[in-house]
């Protein structure tokens, strides 16, 4: 395989400026990123971390939506024109984006600029050429976010500049109660003299603070610093460095500084060399590489080759994922639409898809959030629901959950549980919520504000306690799944007993003592008073729990097992999950939507009634935990029929034209692609990544309105400053399900691999994927026939897989031995770790 070839299909190429800044090239290096791109004078960055945050659970000041920020440290512009003429123009300007040496670059008129986030540092590289026959000087702008000194209730930001051993930095402080988190952004040159100088003149005031050997420069009132560069020909090079701490101790300028002057030290040529050997490397993992005569298979590679740069741009080497809107590249400063919390149905969307993709790593810094919150979520399991385990809510922030006072929590048990009539909340309880962010699961029953008489109130959702995420209790099994899926393609026990299990079992819990599951007088077990993806207020067995349950005990039970752990505790998980009440369908007597007696029984979102009257299929069994695929046929056929029938129901609700279901949102793609339908999941794909419909007019997506993504495939859909990838994680996560699948037919049990089980009929490709077990699988398919699997194992073990060939015979063959035939439509073969398999038709 040609990788440098395959991957640059993916490559950005504009031949003009771009209208937006949300259209720039994408660099990083998963724990600081930018969008690059261009006024008619300047290169723009945004400096932006994924560990930089302006506050923490226990804020008091962001009771208004979309006002917490997080994430940016400084605007960065390089100015390349005082006097002149522009050099960046339309009609001149080239950019690419490399992906397969994740550069940028950008040619205008007689200035050539390019730009990478190193693989090993936090520090942007960017060498710049100018060949300008009257050269100008040019300036480097270091500039705040907002005015130096800001205060929001409780709440402060204070930014300062200041000049270190010829360089410029600009440094940032919140605080707010016990939370205090900083940030440096450094900036230094190689090859050009250059002068720090403010707006008005080169001059300084008297050094405050710990920084005593840098001089801080201007007024508290200035915001912005340049480094002023020499006229001059020739090529030269900016270093641009960041770090952040929530340590006050730890003088986060002085680890920007080092890291900007090892870069120094060791030059731009060499930082690039390695940082090219590490994307290099990375695209050699796994590949997807795919053909067809109207070019729709090419399209959707690009793009599945595009997430994957992004993913190892936003999210590796972190303690914290990137924020699904906005990531690492946001460009309007550190205000984004939705806020600075996490929303997990959001974010799962970017992770779906990079356990197949082989790039176990970039799934890190998404597992050492969740785990390192996990005592807060031990504590809201106790005083938010009165349970045990652990609570994660939908949208939380990054340290968890606050600790409330023992009153307060009282008070939210007897209220949430509906112990106590919503219209008897006291005034303390009213006091205590009213600073608290809407957003946030916890406090979601609030929703506009506005002022009356200068006093600021809240209009509630008109349910009572029942917000859009206050009573969802999937994303935790969510969540878990991850771990426990991380595990299943690892088999790394140690990862099991010490991060995942903690999870899995917390989670499982959770629900054992949750009060609202009852044993009902029938013998079974069902959940009350809950909601599903932000409906279905106040239902009856709601498919995002009973789904979550459905999950996470047979999970539970098999990794107790593997760990020897809990023995007198599985009878009691084993009994609660054989009696638990089945997953909500049609057929029940208060289903939110029913069926007409003699037509196919299909899943519903809840048993009713429920506030809300909503009536739906409800697919979420095709794409969660493993529930329902093409293997669900062979051990459970009655939920694999049901699961068929709802997709069935559902096309005829967007009148059979499956890119209706394509929103950015929508794993629709994946739960056809696990249940084999090839054509329906082209359509979806297809519309999802072209935004289109069979007409070429823009889709209208019933959530949204009309999407529209920008010149480097990313989208707005979440508002303001909110850049997402959704769609493509979905397109990613749905494709790899096209082409190779390893799935259980339940939550639990073992897996088979699949080869192309939904491949479109007019696609031809090759893929290199991995799947449970540590198996590498390589296969390719032309004109409908498969030819050839080929399995690497990495640890051993046995390995089953569904005959590509339907019943036909298989030469088995391992390396070094001779041919064995094999029969039927299960494989099942054992392996040693580090050799290799294949598979041929007879």
């Amino acid at each position: 395989m040609d990788y440098r070839e395959l991957v640059s299909h993916g490559d950005l190429h504009y031949n003009h400026t771009v209208k937006r800044s949300e259209g720039g090239l994408p660099i990083g290096n998963g724990r600081m990123g930018s969008l690059v791109w261009t006024s008619p004078s300047a290169l723009k960055f945004q400096i932006n971390r994924a560990d930089v945050y302006a506050n923490d659970c226990n804020t008091n000041s962001f009771n208004q939506r979309h006002t917490d920020y997080a994430y940016a440290s400084a605007f960065v512009d390089i100015d390349f024109v005082d006097f002149g003429a522009d050099v960046f123009q339309d009609e001149s300007i080239r950019q690419q984006l490399s992906l397969y040496d994740g550069i940028a670059s950008i040619r205008g008129d007689e200035v050539k600029v390019e730009a990478f986030a190193s693989a090993h540092q936090d520090v942007f590289g960017v060498r710049v050429l100018d060949e300008r026959e009257e050269p100008q000087g040019i300036n480097i702008k270091l500039k705040m976010l907002r005015p130096a000194e800001v205060v929001t209730k409780n709440h402060s930001a204070v930014s300062t500049l200041s000049m270190v051993n010829e360089m410029i930095v600009l440094k940032q402080v919140f605080q707010e109660g016990s939370h205090y988190c900083s940030s440096a952004v450094v900036i230094g040159i190689y090859g050009r003299e250059g002068r720090a100088r403010m707006n008005d003149e080169f001059g300084g005031r008297e050094p405050v603070g710990r920084y005593r050997k840098s001089q801080v420069i201007g007024q508290p009132n200035e915001t912005e610093m340049r480094l002023c560069l020499k006229p001059g020909q020739g090529t030269f090079d900016i270093f641009i460095g960041s770090a952040a701490s929530f340590d006050e101790e730890e003088d986060v300028v002085a680890v920007a500084i080092k890291q900007v002057q090892q870069a120094l030290n060791t030059g731009l040529d060499h930082m690039l060399k390695e940082h090219k050997a590490w994307w290099n490397q990375f695209w050699e993992k796994s590949y997807i590489h795919l053909s067809s005569e109207d070019g729709t298979a090419e399209f959707v590679e690009l793009h599945y080759t595009y997430y994957l740069y992004l993913m190892a741009s936003n999210s590796r080497g972190a303690l914290y994922p990137p924020n699904f809107g906005g990531m690492l590249l946001s460009p309007r400063g550190d205000l984004r639409h939705w806020g600075a919390m996490h929303w997990w149905n959001n974010m799962n969307l970017y992770y779906n898809a990079v356990l197949p993709s082989g790039h176990n790593e970039l799934f890190q810094p998404y597992f050492n959030m969740y785990t390192g919150m996990y005592d807060s979520c031990v504590k809201a399991a106790e005083q938010q629901w009165g349970s045990k385990g652990i609570y994660i809510p939908e949208v939380v922030t990054f340290n968890g959950l606050e600790e409330l006072p023992d009153d307060i929590a009282e008070e939210m048990r007897d209220l949430y549980l509906l112990r106590k009539p919503w219209d008897q909340m006291s005034d303390r309880f009213r006091d205590f919520a009213n600073p608290k962010r809407p957003h946030e699961s916890r406090w979601n029953w609030k929703y506009l504000e506005k002022y009356v008489d200068g006093q600021f109130q809240y209009v509630e959702r008109g349910f009572g306690p029942f917000g859009f995420t206050t009573h969802m209790f999937g994303t935790q099994v969510g969540i878990a799944y991850h771990y426990w899926l991380y595990y299943e393609y690892t088999k790394d026990e140690a990862w099991l007993r010490e991060r995942a299990y903690p999870i899995i079992s917390g989670a499982a819990e959770f629900f054992r003592h949750f009060p609202n599951l009852k044993k009902d007088v029938d013998g079974t077990y069902n959940i009350y008073h809950t909601t599903s993806d932000e409906k279905y207020y106040d239902g009856k067995n709601t498919m995002d729990s009973m789904a979550a349950m459905h999950t996470i005990f047979p999970v539970l039970l098999k990794a107790a097992q593997i760990l020897d752990t809990d023995e007198e505790l599985r009878p009691v998980w084993q009994e609660l999950y054989d009696n638990l009440a089945p997953l909500p369908r049609s057929d029940e007597p208060d289903a939110v939507l029913r069926t007409e007696k003699g037509e196919p029984v299909v899943w519903v979102g809840a048993i009713g009634p429920v506030l809300d009257n909503k009536s739906n299929v409800d697919l979420k069994p095709g794409r969660f935990g493993d529930l329902s695929s093409l293997e669900t046929a062979y051990d459970r056929p009655e939920l694999y029929e049901t699961t068929l029938a709802t997709i069935k129901y559902y096309e005829t609700l967007i009148d059979h034209d499956w890119g209706r279901a394509a929103y950015e949102m929508s794993g629709t793609g994946r739960v056809l692609a696990h249940m084999g339908l090839a054509e329906p999941f082209k359509q979806v794909v297809l519309a999802q990544l072209e935004c289109v419909n069979a007409e070429r007019e823009y889709c209208y997506f019933a959530d949204t309105g009309r999407v529209k993504f920008f010149d480097n495939r990313l989208t707005v859909r979440e508002g303001v400053n909110c850049l997402s990838i959704q769609r493509l994680g979905n397109a990613a996560a749905a494709l790899q399900s096209a082409l190779c699948q390893s799935q259980p037919p339940g939550p639990g049990k073992e897996s088979v691999i699949r080869v192309f089980p939904a491949c479109p009929a007019d696609w031809e490709g090759e893929f290199s994927l991995w799947c449970h077990g540590g198996f590498n699988v390589t296969s390719s398919i032309r004109e409908g026939v498969v030819s050839f699997v080929r399995i690497h194992s990495t640890l051993g073990g046995t390995c089953r897989v569904r005959n590509p060939w339907g019943e036909a015979e298989v030469n088995w063959i391992q390396e070094g031995s001779q041919p064995v035939t094999m029969k039927g439509s299960l494989l099942v073969f054992n392996t040693l770790a580090g050799n290799d398999y294949e598979l041929i038709r007879g």
